[in-house]
């Protein structure tokens, strides 16, 4: 899927994607929204991995590994005037990682979880220059997002009418529950979205 935003270019500010094309290797709306606000074409090319990670990795270890995971999988379709970006994020509460639900019985309980308590998002990222496969440039960013004390009842129609299973934590910042249980966020939002887009716009401008 080639991607053709229509808001203003920034390509100015990033002389090194001159010549160049952008590939996001992610199915993610909220992903392809962001890199979207450059306003530079992109292509969107998923890239079909199992997110297994090693249990002794903990806290940020988790993103960056699953990111370069995927950059490495996406290897073989790079060429060389393409820049890969590839993203991971997870969020932890009191040492535990919080992935994607895999029900709603398991959304319930993350979201329950989460209720009245600050946690972390922790978002990874991971730019290829297709010149230079083999250096991968992995950051990440962490944001401490506090939420209200929610009811079994807001939980469940949550649950019901906003689709949780593709987010980690069971829950998106930018839909009711970022309206109504965020009181304070600690970091970038965008980042809580699925993309450091102030770390992301420097490792772009970083390029040769």
């Amino acid at each position: 899927m080639h991607i053709v935003p229509d808001s203003p270019s920034a390509l100015p500010l990033l002389s090194g994607l001159n010549g160049r094309r952008l590939v996001l290797a992610s199915a993610s709306p909220r992903r392809k929204q962001l890199l979207s606000m450059l306003g530079i074409p992109f292509d969107v090319r998923p890239i079909g991995v199992d997110e297994v990670y090693p249990v002794a990795l903990s806290g940020p270890e988790i993103p960056r590994f699953l990111s370069e995971l995927k950059a490495r999988a996406a290897l073989d379709t790079l060429a060389p005037d393409e820049i890969l970006i590839t993203s991971d994020t997870v969020v932890q509460l009191d040492g535990e990682t919080l992935e994607k639900p895999g029900s709603a019985d398991e959304a319930f309980g993350m979201i329950m979880k989460l209720s009245g308590n600050t946690h972390q998002v922790v978002t990874a990222f991971c730019v290829v220059d297709g010149r230079q496969p083999d250096a991968l440039n992995t950051d990440h960013d962490v944001v401490d997002v506090s939420f209200e004390h929610l009811s079994a009842e807001f939980a469940r129609h949550y649950i019901e009418n906003h689709h949780p299973f593709d987010k980690a934590g069971g829950y998106g910042a930018q839909d009711l529950i970022g309206a109504c249980a965020i009181h304070s966020l600690k970091g970038s939002y965008y980042t809580v979205m699925g993309l450091p887009m102030h770390k992301i716009f420097s490792a772009l401008q970083r390029l040769d």
